[in-house]
């Protein structure tokens, strides 16, 4: 085999690479918003994470998104945001990476909203549900808030 097409081979074999900074900011927020979640709901909330990045309302970059205020909870709720479940950990770091790549397919339709099922925020009746995954339900948005029809 010629150095250039063995160069080419590696280089095919090599997997993409991310920026550390931002897929530990996308690993976390699967981690602390998702890890009891089957692998569907998981990249699920990693998806919403990347569909806000790529969407003009919100900051555009990874980390931006997960830490604006008050957007997940675990960034104002959790001090010490050490993850200490190490196969779950793992598996958002995976999950992370796929995403960020391109890996895998959106499961939410587009969604850049999603919330528990248990619990119901006033928003929600301004989106169109876009897929229920697990225990969260996923809505797109027309990018429009409206007043409060009650």
């Amino acid at each position: 085999m010629s150095g250039v097409a063995l160069a080419v081979t590696v280089a095919m074999m090599s997997p993409p690479s991310v920026d550390v900074e931002q897929h530990a900011c996308l690993a976390k927020n699967i981690y602390f918003e998702a890890r009891s979640e089957r692998v569907e709901g998981r990249i699920a909330v990693a998806q919403v994470t990347l569909n806000r990045v790529n969407h003009s309302y919100w900051p555009s970059t990874i980390c931006e998104v997960v830490y604006q205020p008050h957007q997940f909870s675990w960034t104002h709720l959790i001090s010490d945001q050490t993850p200490r479940e190490q196969d779950a950990w793992e598996n958002a770091k995976v999950i992370a990476r796929d995403v960020m790549i391109g890996n895998v397919e959106d499961p939410t339709n587009n969604a850049v909203f999603y919330h528990a099922n248990w619990v119901n925020p006033s928003w929600a009746n301004q989106m169109e549900l876009s897929k229920v995954i697990g225990n969260h339900l996923f809505y797109k948005w027309d990018g429009v808030w409206y007043e409060d029809q009650s």
